[in-house]
């Protein structure tokens, strides 16, 4: 009776232990997710940004005297992570804007411009290519609908936010080296007419309009299944 009695402790013990180690295992996994899913959201915000950026952009430009539109896309680019607007990126906004210009160079390679402009535009902010670029990516919208949320939630989306959050720190991504490859240097100070611009791209991200349709959009899909 005392081996059975000592038996059924052990067992009990293991038993114990293997759940404790099973209940340790969920929550780790439920935090790892809940991280995952926050990183995932920020990545599809900042592509988000980006795109409603350069459709900002593309439209009539209102520039400053001495501005080219490479300037305005560039201020454009770092409102996105400025947030105070002081023009001083600290190493996480540089990290934001970095992201956003890899979306930029997505977006833009998608609508038809070539590597060798995008090089020049996103790395070396070249004011004739800026104009080269702006032109087409003018063009290209005027003969579509609005491709924002295509852009953003669609299935080449997640593949590539799903290799921005995985493999943020490797500087290949499929098989090529990371695109954008300088950082924004110095203060890039933002004037009255650039915050006017930047906050006529955030509405056009996050309308009421938008969020509507895309919260609709989210409906139809879980109803069939997707």
């Amino acid at each position: 009776m005392l081996n059975d009695l000592m038996r059924g402790h052990l067992y009990g013990s293991m038993e114990q232990e293997e759940m404790e180690r099973r209940r340790r295992a969920a929550l780790d996994s439920a935090r790892e997710g809940a991280f995952d899913s926050a990183s995932k959201f920020e990545m599809m915000a900042t592509r988000m940004d980006a795109v409603a950026a350069i459709q900002e952009w593309a439209d009539e430009l209102d520039l400053d005297d001495g501005e080219s539109a490479s300037d305005r896309l560039l201020a454009l680019m770092v409102g996105i992570a400025d947030s105070n607007q002081d023009g001083e990126l600290d190493e996480d906004e540089q990290e934001v804007v970095f992201s956003a210009m890899e979306a930029a160079w997505d977006y833009l390679s998608g609508l038809g411009v070539d590597d060798q402009d995008l090089d020049l535009l996103l790395n070396e902010w070249d004011a004739d290519a800026a104009e080269r670029v702006r032109e087409l990516v003018s063009s290209a919208l005027s003969e579509s609908d609005d491709d924002m949320d295509g852009f953003v939630f669609g299935p080449e989306a997640q593949e590539a936010i799903f290799d921005a959050t995985y493999r943020k720190k490797i500087a290949v991504r499929g098989g090529k080296k990371v695109r954008i490859n300088k950082r924004v240097s110095g203060n890039v100070r933002l004037s009255g007419k650039q915050k006017l611009a930047i906050r006529k791209a955030q509405m056009k991200a996050r309308s009421a309009g938008a969020k509507v349709r895309r919260m609709k959009s989210m409906r139809v899909r879980q109803k069939l299944g997707l």
